[in-house]
């Protein structure tokens, strides 16, 4: 009985750990955007793996010509990102004790270069600037580890205006609670900003 417990526990940890291993990878950057007011979005740069970036194409790539027009632009909007939609586009800021949500996506765009569908998008969000600073930390992720994020904070830049005073650097988000379903290897942007 005891055998049949143990291979019992063995097959379901193995189920559970067999859901966990990622299926599509991905290379990303980001750049946080300021305006006047303050903090306004996070601008990706994702770059898929070369097995799903075939795939998405032989779907989206209705012409098949390698090359995605603004009509196919759409179907890779609707097809990719609308069910990352729920998951706020795996862009999590944390303001004090709270994530926000992302307000809208702009500026989508998807292209196809080395056998590489890339994806260019901006998540809009708002947080004032004061004359006091304000700390956000953000990551890019996926918790569940469905789509493996690499995200190169090292290579991460910030715009803001010059009347805005920002300071960033990445580290990591292992003392961070609200964080704790990530991966321990996922790296955060840490900034705070105030006006000049």
């Amino acid at each position: 009985m005891a055998t049949v417990k143990s291979l019992l526990v063995l097959c379901l940890c193995g189920v559970t750990l067999s859901l966990a291993h990622p299926h599509v990878f991905v290379d990303a950057t980001v750049k946080v955007l300021f305006t006047q007011d303050g903090f306004s979005a996070i601008k990706n740069h994702w770059v898929y793996d070369e097995l799903y970036s075939m795939a998405m194409m032989s779907s989206g790539d209705k012409d098949g010509d390698g090359v995605i027009s603004d009509e196919e632009n759409r179907w890779f909007c609707d097809a990719i990102m609308e069910p990352l939609r729920k998951s706020n586009y795996y862009n999590f800021v944390l303001v004090e004790t709270s994530f926000l949500k992302v307000q809208e996506l702009k500026n989508f765009r998807a292209t196809f270069k080395n056998n590489r569908l890339i994806l260019d998008f901006d998540t809009k969000f708002s947080v004032p600037v004061q004359a006091d600073y304000t700390m956000l930390v953000v990551a890019v992720a996926d918790p569940t580890n469905y789509i493996q994020i690499t995200t190169d904070m090292e290579k991460a830049d910030v715009d803001a205006p010059d009347a805005i005073e920002v300071e960033f650097f990445n580290d990591a988000l292992s003392g961070l609670t609200l964080f704790r379903a990530f991966r321990s290897d996922i790296e955060g942007l840490y900034l705070r900003f105030k006006k000049k």
